[in-house]
C-alpha cells in the first residue's frame, strides 16, 4: 500500500511546504514480528484524568500535563447557552447551529481555559494527517478569521498562540515537550488513527524543533469506548494488521469492536515515546451523555466538545 508524502505546512497567512513527512511503509506500520514488543510496553501506560470546574464548565486534563509553563483541557458539554439537544456549550459551526450562541460559548471556553479568545487558532479537519505548523500570526484562524487548509494538526513553540482541536467522538491527541518549549495537539478519528496522525505529530516536532521523542509528553484524551466503537470486520482487520489484533475484538456477525485509545498509545510507542510518558484518560464520549457529545450515539447533528494548548 502506498501512503502519501504528508508535509509540514507552517501558516502565516500563505502556506508552504517546508518538508516531507516521509518514511517508508517499515516506519509507518509495525511489522508483524514487532507488535508483541510495542503491545508489552502498553503496560507502562497511565490511565486516568483529573476533573475539575472553571466557569461552569467541566474539564479533563491529564497530571502528566498538569506542570508549571503549561495550559491544557479536554471541554465537557456543561455551562454553554445552547438549548435543545446540542445543549449547552456546543462547540461546532454548523449550518443549523445559532452562530451567537456558539461564539459566546467559545468565549466562555476560553475564559474557563484560563486564555485569551483571540489567541485561539484551530484545526480545520479534514479526518487526515495533515499537520500545521503556527504562530501568532495565526491567532484568529477559524474563529475571527478564516480557517487554516485543511488539517488535524497543529504544533507550536509560540506562548502567544492556543492550539485548539473539536471533537464530538474523535480522540485529542495532546503533545509536550519540555525540553524544547514545544506543544502540539491533534484531531484523531478513526482515519487519522489509522494514518498514524500521532506519529505524524512527533515528527513534525522533531523537524519543527528538534524535539526528541523520549522528551514528548504524549496524552490520549476522551473518545468513543472500545465497547462502543462498532466497525465493519474488514475494517477491524485494517486496525489489527496496523497496530496489533489485541486492538480490536469480534462483534456481531461482520462486525468488529476497535480499540481506538490502544492504537493511539501503540503508535505513541512507535514514534518513540516512553511508555511511562504515556496517558490514555480512558473516558468515554458515548457512554456519559451528561458530560459528551457522541455523533455516533446521537446518530449525528450533535454539538461537540474542544480541547486546547498554550505554552505560558
Amino acid at each position: 500500500m502506498k501512503w502519501p508524502m504528508y508535509a509540514l505546512r507552517r501558516y502565516t497567512g500563505n502556506s508552504r511546504t517546508l518538508a516531507p513527512l516521509w518514511r517508508s511503509s517499515s516506519v509507518y506500520w509495525m511489522k508483524n514480528s514487532m507488535q508483541g514488543s510495542y503491545l508489552a510496553k502498553a503496560g507502562q501506560f497511565k490511565h486516568g484524568f483529573l476533573y475539575e470546574k472553571s466557569e461552569g464548565i467541566g474539564w479533563y486534563r491529564a497530571a502528566s500535563l498538569q506542570v508549571p509553563g503549561l495550559r491544557h483541557g479536554f471541554s465537557t458539554r456543561e455551562g454553554g447557552v445552547t438549548t435543545g439537544r446540542k445543549a449547552s456549550l456546543n462547540l461546532h459551526w454548523d449550518k443549523d447551529g445559532c452562530e451567537a450562541d456558539v461564539l459566546e460559548n467559545y468565549r466562555r471556553f476560553a475564559r474557563g481555559a484560563g486564555i485569551a479568545y483571540d489567541d485561539m487558532v484551530i484545526v480545520n479537519h479534514a479526518h487526515g494527517a495533515n499537520v500545521i505548523q503556527v504562530d501568532r500570526l495565526s491567532r484568529g484562524r477559524g474563529f475571527t478569521l478564516p480557517p487554516l487548509p485543511f488539517c488535524d494538526g497543529l504544533i507550536t513553540n509560540d506562548p502567544a498562540v492556543a492550539v485548539v482541536t473539536s471533537h464530538a467522538d474523535c480522540g485529542a491527541f495532546f503533545f509536550y515537550d519540555p525540553e524544547n518549549r514545544a506543544v502540539g495537539m491533534a484531531h484523531a478519528g478513526w482515519k487519522g488513527t489509522l494514518l498514524k496522525i500521532g506519529l505524524v505529530m512527533a515528527e513534525a516536532m522533531g523537524r519543527a524543533y528538534g524535539t526528541r521523542p523520549e522528551n514528548l509528553i504524549a496524552v490520549a484524551g476522551p473518545c468513543i469506548c472500545p465497547k462502543c466503537f462498532e466497525v465493519d470486520a474488514d475494517l477491524g482487520e485494517e486496525f489489527a494488521r496496523a497496530f496489533d489484533p489485541a486492538v480490536m475484538r469480534p462483534g456481531r456477525p461482520g462486525k468488529a469492536y476497535v480499540d481506538l485509545p490502544l492504537c493511539a498509545g501503540l503508535q505513541f510507542l512507535q514514534a518513540g515515546i516512553l511508555p511511562e510518558h504515556i496517558t490514555l484518560m480512558d473516558a468515554c464520549t458515548y457512554e456519559d451523555p451528561e458530560r459528551f457529545y457522541s455523533h455516533r450515539r446521537d446518530k449525528g447533528g450533535t454539538g461537540s466538545m474542544a480541547a486546547y494548548m498554550q505554552l505560558q
